[in-house]
């Protein structure tokens, strides 16, 4: 498994520390041939749970089989990217899938949120009106459920923001990969999100973001890698780990000028 130079130090640093990798898709068929030793090792180095978010609808049964009897909780949801694959049933689905699964939820086998969804607006425009839809549609799902939510947008904070307040959604969430502004952050925090953070404040060209999450609150930011996504700069090999998430919080104290404790609660 590959690690970056600074990862023995961070691992030092951050001994007897508990932490929690928000957003990462440890069901995806990267991890398939070493997940079992991956998974001890991101215990023995302090983890203490996952939220694995779905995105479509054929996954949904086998994500919440793989979390079963794990500190793994799941999400799930129609995610913009794969407009192609979600069938015009899948919002009744999703609704009754979560609503079962929150009779079923144990501590060990927990829905989390309704997730991931938003708005892509760097994919093709002509998809825009059937996003929007679709986000909505999820947002009133969310809000009939009384869940949180996990949001995937990209160029499209202001609409995502001016929804929420037009359904008077109030459950909060978290917004995946957050890259926008810092009013737009503050924007989303004011309406009881959390902005998610990750691998795209490492690459030497993201300036302006890691200026944003050093003037965000601390207690607004939640971390996260989406590995096998969303891969460090300073990670090594082909793809992203949650153990990636032990820099990537060195990285926030550091912006923050605080001890990884504050970070790593």
């Amino acid at each position: 498994m590959p690690f970056p130079n600074e990862f023995e130090k961070v691992v030092q640093n951050a001994n007897d520390r508990q932490w929690i990798d928000s957003h990462c898709h440890f069901d995806f068929d990267n991890f398939n041939s070493d997940r079992a030793d991956h998974w001890l090792l991101l215990k023995r180095l302090g983890c203490v749970g996952l939220v694995i978010p779905g995105v479509v609808s054929g996954t949904w049964p086998s994500l919440i089989e793989f979390c079963r009897d794990k500190p793994w909780g799941y999400a799930l949801g129609l995610h913009p990217y794969f407009l192609d694959q979600h069938k015009d049933s899948d919002l009744s689905l999703l609704e009754i899938t979560c609503h079962a699964q929150l009779f079923e939820s144990t501590e060990k086998n927990k829905l989390v949120a309704i997730g991931e969804f938003g708005l892509d607006f760097m994919l093709p425009e002509v998809g825009y009106a059937q996003q929007i839809e679709l986000c909505r549609q999820q947002f009133l799902i969310a809000d009939k459920l009384m869940l949180p939510v996990i949001l995937h947008i990209r160029k499209a904070y202001d609409e995502v923001a001016a929804m929420i307040r037009r359904l008077g959604f109030s459950q909060g969430g978290v917004v995946h990969g957050f890259s926008g502004s810092y009013q737009q952050g503050m924007a989303l925090v004011g309406l009881g999100f959390k902005l998610g953070v990750g691998g795209a404040m490492s690459h030497p060209r993201a300036n302006k973001l890691r200026g944003t999450i050093a003037r965000l609150p601390l207690s607004c930011l939640v971390l996260e890698t989406d590995a096998p996504d969303m891969k460090p700069a300073f990670w090594q090999g082909p793809d992203n780990s949650p153990l990636s998430l032990l820099v990537l919080a060195q990285m926030v104290a550091s912006l923050h000028h605080c001890s990884l404790d504050k970070v790593l609660t």
